[in-house]
This record gives C-alpha cells, structure tokens and sequence, in this order.
C-alpha cells in the first residue's frame, strides 16, 4: 500500500494535484484536436453541439483561470485562504469538467480521472487544519 506525505505540507500537495488536473485537462484537449472531426466541428463553429461564441471562450478561459490560480493560492496564501480557495475551486470544477458529454473511451477515462482528483483535491483541502501548516516547515530528521 502507498502511503502519502501530505500531512507534512498540504499546501504543496494541493499545488501538485492541481497542476496534474490542469495537465489531464490540456491533454484531453490536445488530444481530441488530433481528430478530424473535432477540427472540422470547431470550423463549422460549434463544439460538442454548442455553438463557439464569446462568451463559451470566456467561461471556458474563467474555469481554467479558477484551475491554475489555485496552485500558487495553495502554496503562498495563508492556510484558511488557501483552504477555503480549494474548497470552493473544486467544488466549482466538479460540474464545470462534466459540461460536455464524454463521446468515446478516453473521454470516459478523461472524466474519470477528473472527478476523481477533484476529489482528491476537495477532501485534502477539507481534512487541512491549521497545525498541519505549523509544521510544515520542521525538520523530521
């Protein structure tokens, strides 16, 4: 069995997670633009049914935003700022990654990890007390 470390810097850990669910997002992205036929329904002006207008660029820019925030929020902020940001960003991301309906097997396998790390992400940020941040920097040598 593995044991995790996040106790000793929650913060750090939370950082982590963060960037590997930014990186899961961007590749599914990267991914499904190797297809023809997402090309060719972006060109036409519409993803997944939904017409691409402003706004959906902008929302979709926004979640990233909330995403990518969260990582220095989680190392730099003070621990109940950087606990409730968490909270809130995968709270927020949860329904916000399950928008558009997987359509074949790596979207599934996309989703799953998605919902899973946000997961991940929401119940170490729940289970972060402030004395864990107390000795965060102490050597346990």
């Amino acid at each position: 069995m593995v044991k995790l470390h996040i106790s000793e810097n929650r913060g750090l850990a939370l950082a982590i997670l963060w960037i590997f669910m930014i990186t899961n997002v961007l590749f599914k992205d990267v991914h499904e633009l190797a297809k023809a036929s997402t090309i060719n329904e972006i060109l036409s002006g519409y993803f997944y049914g939904n017409p691409v207008t402003d706004i959906a660029i902008f929302l979709g820019a926004f979640g990233v935003e909330i995403m990518l925030l969260a990582v220095p929020i989680s190392v730099l902020a003070a621990h109940k700022i950087a606990r409730r940001y968490n909270l809130f960003a995968s709270v927020v991301m949860l329904p916000t990654s399950l928008l558009v309906p997987p359509r074949d097997m790596d979207d599934y396998f996309f989703a799953v990890v998605t919902v899973v790390t946000l997961i991940i992400i929401f119940s170490v940020a729940w289970l972060w007390k402030a004395a864990d941040t107390s000795r965060a920097g102490q050597s346990y040598a």
